[in-house]
């Protein structure tokens, strides 16, 4: 499997066999193994130390499960693309998994077309994410979703909007569904652990510069603009207030990414 560059990968599987099998897979696949243990405790340290691009993940783990390493890794601002590898399938697994952005789900006994399927996944992900993380890395926002905590890499966060009479806003994210995703809180509590290239163009709605398309005078209301986004070409308001800072922030946004991209 021929890429433009080598993919590091950490492997967390409490089975000697099957830690070894994927061991044997990934070498097969062109992957760099940089760690491989049984241990959830170890897995985590191994993705501190390494920073991978890739992590197989088993759940069942000695001491921390993997669901829980994950997470421990998503508090630390680190978030390799998560494929488990599971005897399971469980209803309960597969949420779990959903809710911490798992790329894909291999069941055991593993096998080198499916395990290939997952990572071509992972591989088609990083390359739209890598466009993003060569301006700004990504901060990983931590909110609520009803009872359930859910992790978000802020570079997907397309656009989010107030809920009318909730105290909730619905966040919009690339790969997930048109519907959105309902969080518990406001606009602004969100715009609290966001980068500045997430903006707030109105009181009651939050853009990502990665998305925007054009911006435009309003034709309906005098001295205000429209922010386009690329995705579906939602149209977003942009106050007369809060022009300025907008023009400021969105320059010094561009100017970053110019200067990124000449670097390549």
């Amino acid at each position: 499997m021929k890429r433009k560059r080598e993919l590091t990968v950490v492997i967390a599987e409490d089975q000697a066999f099957d830690r070894e099998h994927l061991e044997f897979l990934a070498g097969q696949l062109d992957l760099k193994v940089v760690g491989s243990s049984g241990s959830g405790d170890w897995f985590i340290d191994d993705c501190i130390k390494y920073e991978p691009d890739l992590v197989f993940l088993d759940i069942g783990l000695q001491g921390t499960d993997g669901i829980s390493a994950y997470k421990k890794l998503l508090e630390k601002g680190l978030s390799p693309y998560l494929i488990i590898v599971s005897g399971t399938n469980s209803q309960s697994l597969v949420l779990a998994g959903l809710a911490i952005n798992c790329i894909d789900f291999v069941m055991k006994p593993i096998t080198i077309d499916r395990l290939s399927e997952a990572v071509r996944k992972a591989e088609n992900v990083l390359e739209k994410d890598l466009v993003f993380s060569n301006t700004v890395p990504g901060k990983i926002l931590e909110l609520k979703s009803n009872y359930k905590t859910v992790f978000i890499n802020e570079n997907k966060l397309i656009y989010a909007k107030k809920v009318k009479d909730e105290h909730k806003t619905t966040l919009f994210i690339e790969g997930e569904k048109d519907t959105g995703i309902k969080i518990n809180g406001s606009i602004g509590s969100i715009q609290e652990q966001c980068s500045d290239f997430i903006f707030t163009p109105n009181p009651s709605e939050l853009v990502n510069f990665n998305y925007i398309h054009s911006v435009f005078a309003s034709d309906r209301f005098f001295g205000s603009y429209v922010i386009k986004l690329t995705h579906n070409n939602i149209e977003i308001k942009l106050s007369r207030r809060k022009r300025k800072e907008f023009e400021s922030l969105f320059a010094a946004f561009n100017e970053k990414l110019t200067y990124n991209t000449q670097k390549k």
